[in-house]
């Protein structure tokens, strides 16, 4: 084999171990975009003064709360004590669950919808009527 030829293989050689360190796996790169999704989501939302849960559990899903809405409730093992987004597993992230201060009550948007509502739903206050969404 030639010099050229050799040379030329090792180039070869060279590029397909580069692809192959950087190549991802569907799933991998579709986590990943979730993943950048939700950054962006939460960016967004606490850019505005929400707050994460660190308390929120992993199987429930991902949680914010509108600090400003907090209340004390009767019952607090029943009602939420604050205004809350709740993205879940089971809808792939691709649904906000809120859940007004003071009820249990889930409406639910689309996440680019929620930011449309977002001024109504942060300027509710425990005893008001919950707002219309109709």
């Amino acid at each position: 084999m030639s010099r050229r030829s050799e040379q030329k293989k090792a180039r070869r050689r060279k590029r397909q171990a580069a692809r192959e360190q950087t190549w991802l796996p569907a799933q991998v790169v579709d986590e990943l975009q979730i993943a950048a999704d939700l950054e962006d989501f939460d960016a967004r939302l606490t850019e505005r003064g929400w707050m994460f849960s660190e308390e929120a559990d992993d199987d429930v899903g991902v949680v914010w709360f509108w600090p400003a809405s907090h209340a004390d409730v009767a019952d607090a093992g029943e009602l939420v004590d604050a205004t809350v987004v709740l993205l879940t597993p089971e809808d792939g992230g691709e649904t906000a669950h809120v859940i007004f201060v003071g009820t249990a009550d889930d409406y639910q948007f689309g996440l680019e919808e929620l930011f449309e509502y977002l001024d109504v739903i942060e300027a509710y206050r425990l005893g008001e009527p919950v707002p219309d969404f109709g």
